[in-house]
């Protein structure tokens, strides 16, 4: 139940069309994934307009008049269960770092794999772009070698663990998008490689 209310955050809000013209449109305002303040104005057609600006407010229009109100993050999800249950894997991204200089995991990120791979194994479909990436020391050439074997690794990883090599694209991209910038900079955090599963 949770899995699929934290699917429906990503829509800033829900609204169902009557169908005939005595049905009531309902607008439910969803909280953002991220937290991030969002809102919908509504214009009913008998005229003025509604903000609904915080999680869970409601408006009830039918042509004659419109009334806001609230809701309960329960009661969303008993109502728009099937919505929910049509609705995409949200995209999910994992980071994964690896010693100086080289393609070895460290200790941590080679536990965190078993984790990264439960999850990648609970989407019906997987589509993973692995993406590798180096500090700032050294060259663009051994850089960009290092983040393609280091992306190659993760990749077969998977593949080893039962993920289909044809869902798994491979990209390196040495030194060009650091997480934390700075010239000839050896810093653990941008040896990295980072697996977004969609």
């Amino acid at each position: 139940m949770k899995n699929n209310l934290s699917r429906l955050t990503s829509l800033v809000a829900v609204c169902v069309l009557a169908t005939a013209c005595a049905t009531p449109d309902r607008i439910t305002l969803l909280p953002q994934a991220d937290g991030s303040p969002s809102a919908v104005v509504v214009h009913p057609k008998a005229g003025g307009e509604l903000v609904l600006s915080a999680p869970y407010q409601t408006a009830l229009v039918t042509s004659s008049r419109a009334e806001t109100g609230s809701t309960t993050a329960a009661e969303v999800e008993t109502r728009y269960k099937q919505l929910a249950d049509a609705l995409p894997v949200r995209a999910q991204s994992f980071l994964v770092y690896f010693e100086s200089g080289s393609n070895q995991l460290t200790k941590e990120s080679e536990t965190q794999l078993t984790e990264i791979l439960i999850a990648v194994k609970s989407v019906p479909a997987p589509e993973l772009m692995v993406i590798g990436h180096t500090d700032t020391v050294g060259t663009d050439v051994v850089n960009d070698d290092i983040s393609l074997k280091r992306a190659t690794l993760i990749q077969q990883k998977l593949v080893d663990k039962g993920i289909d090599p044809k869902s798994i694209e491979v990209v390196g991209r040495g030194k060009r998008a650091p997480l934390i910038p700075g010239d000839n900079l050896d810093e653990p955090r941008n040896r990295r490689v980072e697996i977004r599963v969609k």
